[in-house]
């Protein structure tokens, strides 16, 4: 099965970006410094449905998957079939159903430069936040 997914994965994308060290590198620096980011958006090799969750915690970084940050996942998500990640600068959300929107910056800044300091990563800069790659297409 595995051999079947990892040929499509090389029919679908000319290369991948991130290996599993990095992306474990990535979310171990996203678990310590922005470990309050949320409104994360989630984008799969296999689907064409984003999914929304937060940072991971330490503990939810494994070897080859994160640990259920991804709501609607279903458990764990293995970094093969992480497309793109996306961190907005701002997170806006609703105490309750009724709520007016809050708005809540995330520093963004400050998690960049803790990547920068641990190796080179295919991000690219939008006006709502950054994308971090996982595959070329």
């Amino acid at each position: 099965m595995d051999a079947h997914q990892s040929k499509a994965l090389r029919q679908k994308y000319s290369s991948a970006l991130m290996s599993n060290h990095k992306w474990r590198k990535l979310f171990l620096v996203m678990a310590k410094h922005g470990s309050d980011f949320s409104g994360i958006e989630y984008r799969f090799t296999d689907t064409d449905n984003v999914l929304f969750g937060h940072a991971p915690s330490p503990q939810q970084v494994w070897e080859t998957a994160i640990d259920d940050p991804v709501e609607g996942a279903g458990g764990p998500v293995e970094y093969k079939h992480i497309e793109s990640v996306f961190i907005p600068f701002k997170y806006s959300y609703r105490l309750h159903e009724r709520a007016s929107l809050q708005e809540r910056a995330l520093n963004v800044g400050a998690f960049l430069r803790a990547l920068e300091r641990v190796g080179t990563f295919p991000i690219t800069e939008t006006e709502k936040g950054i994308v971090i790659h996982g595959y070329k297409t």
